[in-house]
């Protein structure tokens, strides 16, 4: 009787141990893993909305030196170009253009994706300048 219940003291000190090592482990965990495909960027579309002529646009990934880039555009309207399919890993952004003999910077900042994006679609990047020193960009579905 002594040796069955060591035997059946050592099962349960086992399974103490090795629920104590699961529940440790778990607990190093750090949620749940993000397995949503990055969405793949393939376009830049430049809007100007203001009444001035824009030049020089540019948007840059500062952390890869990776940019695209505009020429002019007259008031009002837009300059659109492709490039190959590329994923966008959240890396900031900044857009520089020049407007009335001023150079013009948004900073630093991520693009954003509306919720209801179709990741089976590329992106295009909007970028909108609104007025001297103001501009913004996010992410759309690519329309083709």
């Amino acid at each position: 009787m002594n040796n069955i219940s060591r035997t059946g003291s050592y099962r349960a000190f086992r399974l103490l141990c090795v629920t104590l090592g699961v529940l440790s482990l778990s607990a190093c965990a750090t949620g749940p893993v993000d397995r949503t495909p990055p969405i793949q960027i393939s376009g830049m579309v430049i809007e100007n909305q203001t009444e001035m002529y824009v030049s020089a646009v540019r948007l840059l990934v500062p952390v890869t030196g990776n940019f695209v880039s505009c020429g002019n555009i007259p008031p009002g309207s837009r300059c659109a170009t492709t490039f190959p399919e590329s994923a966008y890993s959240g890396n900031p952004v900044e857009i520089t253009w020049s407007q009335g003999g001023q150079i013009h910077s948004t900073g630093q900042f991520a693009l954003q994706a509306p919720d209801d994006f179709d990741l089976r679609k590329t992106a295009v990047v909007q970028v909108v300048i609104s007025g001297p020193g103001s501009a913004g960009a996010i992410l759309v579905e690519n329309p083709e």
